[in-house]
This record gives C-alpha cells, structure tokens and sequence, in this order.
C-alpha cells in the first residue's frame, strides 16, 4: 500500500471516514450493489493483504486506533451500542462512550433520517418542543441502545445516490506532501497558526512520536508502553466529562491541564530554567533538540515522574510525601516541584534523606507563611537552587539547606526561630484568603501530636475552622470592668486571628454555639471531636476563661 503519516488535519479526515462508515452501514438495507460498489473504494483499500487492518483506508496512529478498528468491522448500529453502552447495570451508572463511537451513532441515525426525507430541525415531538438533532444527541448520551427515529419508514434510493454523489464530487480534500528535507513540525505548527491553539500536551505528544517516526523507531509500542494512559485513564474522581490527566488543576492564577502542568514542571526540571507555563513547547523542543533523545528513554522518565505528580495532584495521608503534598496544595505553593522532582530522581519516597529534603522545604515555606514573607520570588529561588545542584551532582538535604540558608533578602530568606515564634504567638495568621492555609498549619498541630499509640485518623475534607474566642467576641466575652482600653482592643483583635486561638472542627459541631460562651463552646467542642488537637481543653473546667493570656 502507498501509504503516508498524516501531520495536520486528523481529525477531519477521521471525521470523514467515520461519516463514510455510517452511510456504509445505512444504507446496507437497500441491497444495491452498484451503490455498494462506489462506496467500497471511498472506505477500503482493494487488494490482498497479509495484515487484515490494511485494507483499512484510514487508520489513527495510536490515539481510538481500536474504536477505530471496531467501527470498520460492526456494520451494524445495534453491535456498536453493545459494545460501548452509555451506562451500566442502572442509568445512573455512567460510562464514556469514546467520542468516535457518538460521532457514528449521531452520523447513523441522521443518515438514516435524512435519507428518509427528514430534517435535522424537524420537530419530533411539538409538546416537548424538541428537534430530531437534539433528539439523537440525548439519546447517545443516556441510552445503551441508539434506536433510529423512523424504524416503519423505507430509504429512500435517489436521495442515497445524490448523499453519495456529494461525498465523491462536492468535498475536496487537499494534501500536501513532504519532501525529505522538510521539516514536518515546522509545517504542522504554520497550519496550525490560525486555528484553534493545541495545548502544550498535544503539540508536545505529536513532536514526541513524528521525531520517533523519522528515526523508525516503534510507534505504537511507545504509545502502548508510555504516553496511551496519558490519553485513555480514566479519572475515577466523580467528575464527568473527562479524563484523568485532562482535568484541568488551579496552581496560582491559572488553570490548566493536568498533563500540561505535568509537563511543565518536568521541563523546568530538565532545564532548570524559569519560564510560563504558555511557552513549554518550545521549551520542550529546545531541550529535546539540544543533544541526541532516546524516545523510550525519556518517555520512561517522564511516565515515572508522572507517577509521583500524581500524588501531588491527589495526597494521601498515609506517607510523609502524602502529607507534604497535601499540605503544599493547601499552603498554594506549586513553584517547588520541579526541586522535589529532582530529588525524586535520586531517593526512594520513604528514605530518610528524601524525607529530610521534605522536612526542610516544609519548613522554609511554612516559617516564611507564618512570618507574613511573600512568595513572589519562589519560582526563581527554587529553579535557581535546582540549577545550582545539577551543576554540582548534589542530591542530600544537607546541600538543600545550605542553599536555602544562603540568602538575607526578604524574598527568600529562611526566618530564624525567634522570628518565627513571635510570628506564632502574635501575628495575625486568619486573613484574607489565608483559610486553607491557617488550615494546613493546624494540620500539622493535630498530626504532630499523634504517636503510634493513637488509632490512625484520616482529617477529612470538611473540616473548618473556628476561632475559640469568636469574632464577634462583644456580646459573651467582655472585658472585665475598667480593662477595655484602645491599647487592650488592638492586642485582642491582633491575638484572635493568631493561631492560639484557632481550631479545627468537624460538620458536627454546632455552628449555633460560636459565639457562645467559653464554658458552652467548650462542652461542644470536646463533645463533637476527636481531635487530639482539641483534647487540650478537656484540662479546663466550667469555671475557666478564655482570653488573651489564654491565646498566648
């Protein structure tokens, strides 16, 4: 077969073949074989064949290569709603048909409306206000078993052969070859230009496998062994309408994909190099070109850093990566991964080195949050000592510290215990939008005083936090006679936003007793929770207050 790699335009001769197939399958009840015979060349290739998909007229790379395969040989609407269905065992139960398979369902049954003399805007039913199109649509979505909306009704052979006649001589389809020396990622990028952008994920997958094309390197299985679960896992959160690493992820101001963020991280980690997230293609094109890449070589780097980036994405609680991920999510402090990825490189996740890497990256960030340190120059300070230890093959927490030590600036100093103990006892820390961070610092409260003689406790998600003395502190706790003064109110507001006057309660606690009296709001707190956290105020009695020389 004289056969050629397609670089742009996939997606609508895809769509057209797809089209081709449903007509195929269509228009099978009318049993023409002159119309059969114009079709056949359209769809398959003709000839004999050692390899049955062959004779296949257009097959997908890598990406719906077996939907694609399956849809070739069903011939039949009714084999292809059973073999992807739209839910399970309930209706409530889900699945996600592969968006070729509802390109068919949709082509079939507006083909077969259409050539029964229907509109696609006719209304089905007038009560319900509904069109055929939209109809269809539904019914790919919700039902296994897509069912054509004229089943008594015959197709019609003139409007057949006119839809057919359209497809052979209406459409054009312009094809530009290369030539040896032409560089297929320069073209495909030009056509590309004014078209809807690609993500970074998409472009950088089509550079990956077109440079292994040109160097006959095994396509598929690349795709198969490294990049297929980047683009088929499932994302198994809850959340519809996507998959895994196409989920779309909130670090700073942006969003964007998981996999683009997966990516870029990773080339920041390959390049020590600060740069935005919107230009990691072409710093993924600069470091792949700047030496000779082995494709499964790198893929493999990338596919076991993904594994690690996943537990960024989604911590546990059960490791102390689990932890520092999780309260790095909370603490909006991303800019450190590619640093934690590098080390990832060199130490297993439960070694006491990499462990050690964690408890000083935790403790710069969290000391610097507490003393009011902005975090504007992170990503420089962090690529900056990422650089600094590739140059120097440094990979133990000892050279991570003194880097992180180096500095005086405000920007990127580590603060000195009695900095931070000042800060602790009487910054104000609940501001802003500072919520989940407050939350992640008592966290560790809690965490840090569990040992393994406690039972093991996950912290769930709706955990909230209440201030002890509330914010509306007037009605249940004034200041004693002659003690309210300016100087006595400004230390009051400043020390109840600080962390000594902060908890952590749970959806049971009654919300109705904030600000309730110490000796009410005591009783319900040490009633609703399991918090070691919150056993400190078993120690006092009906008879104790709360106040600033409580806090403190």
């Amino acid at each position: 077969i004289n056969a050629r790699e397609v670089i742009d335009g996939q997606q609508r001769l895809t769509t057209l073949q797809i089209l081709l197939l449903a007509f195929r399958d269509v228009v099978k009840s009318l049993a023409d074989d002159t119309l059969n015979e114009m079709l056949k060349p359209l769809i398959v290739n003709t000839g004999r064949f050692t390899t049955a998909t062959d004779s296949m007229k257009l097959m997908p790379t890598n990406v719906g290569r077996e939907v694609m395969k399956e849809l070739f040989k069903a011939g039949d609407i009714d084999k292809v709603c059973q073999q992807y269905p739209a839910h399970g065992a309930t209706k409530r139960m889900l699945l996600d048909r592969p968006l070729m398979v509802k390109t068919y369902l949709y082509f079939y049954v507006m083909l077969d409306a259409h050539l029964k003399g229907h509109r696609f805007d006719d209304l089905i039913d007038p009560n319900k206000d509904q069109i055929l199109s939209h109809a269809v649509m539904h019914s790919i979505e919700k039902d296994n078993l897509v069912k054509c909306l004229f089943p008594n009704e015959a197709i019609l052979l003139e409007k057949a052969e006119l839809f057919h006649n359209m497809l052979d001589k209406a459409i054009q389809v312009m094809y530009l070859e290369l030539e040896e020396e032409d560089d297929p990622q320069i073209i495909f990028e030009t056509l590309n230009a004014r078209g809807a952008p690609l993500q970074p994920s998409d472009l950088i997958r089509n550079f990956i496998f077109l440079d292994a094309t040109r160097k006959n390197a095994s396509v598929d299985e690349l795709y198969d062994n490294y990049w297929k679960g980047f683009d088929d896992r499932e994302n198994g959160e809850g959340k519809q309408g996507s998959k895994f690493w196409r989920l779309e992820e909130r670090q700073g101001r942006l969003k964007n994909t998981r996999l683009d963020l997966l990516l870029y991280h990773f080339v920041m980690l390959r390049k020590a190099k600060e740069f935005k997230v919107g230009h990691v293609f072409d710093e993924f094109k600069d470091w792949w070109n700047s030496e000779q890449r082995d494709s499964a070589t790198e893929l493999g780097h990338l596919t076991t850093i993904s594994k690690h980036f996943e537990t960024f994405l989604i911590p546990t609680q059960n490791t102390r990566f689990g932890l520092f991920c999780r309260r790095l999510k909370q603490l909006d402090t991303a800019t450190v991964t590619p640093l934690v990825f590098y080390f990832l490189e060199h130490h297993a996740t439960d070694s006491n080195e990499f462990i050690a890497v964690l408890d000083a990256l935790e403790s710069f960030i969290v000391r610097r949050f507490v003393c009011g340190l902005n975090t504007k120059s992170y990503t420089q300070l962090f690529v900056k000592i990422l650089s600094e230890l590739k140059t120097n093959k440094k990979i133990t927490a000892v050279d991570l510290k003194a880097m992180l030590l180096t500095s005086n600036a405000d920007s990127q100093r580590w603060p000195n215990d009695q900095e931070f103990e000042q800060a602790w006892l009487y910054r104000r820390l609940y501001i802003g939008r500072n919520t989940s961070k407050v939350r992640a610092l008592l966290e560790c409260l809690e965490q840090s005083q569990r040992t393994n003689k406690h039972e093991y406790l996950v912290l769930p998600d709706d955990l909230t936090i209440e201030h002890v003395m509330p914010q509306k502190w007037q009605t249940n706790w004034p200041f004693a006679t002659g003690e309210e003064t300016i100087e006595s109110l400004e230390k009051r507001e400043r020390l109840l936003h600080s962390i000594g006057n902060l908890t952590l309660v749970t959806g049971a606690f009654n919300s109705a007793l904030s600000h309730s009296a110490f000796m009410d709001k005591r009783s319900e707190i040490t009633n609703t929770s399991l918090l070691r956290l919150n056993a400190y105020f078993q120690q006092f009695d009906d008879a104790s207050v709360w106040n600033e020389q409580s806090i403190v």
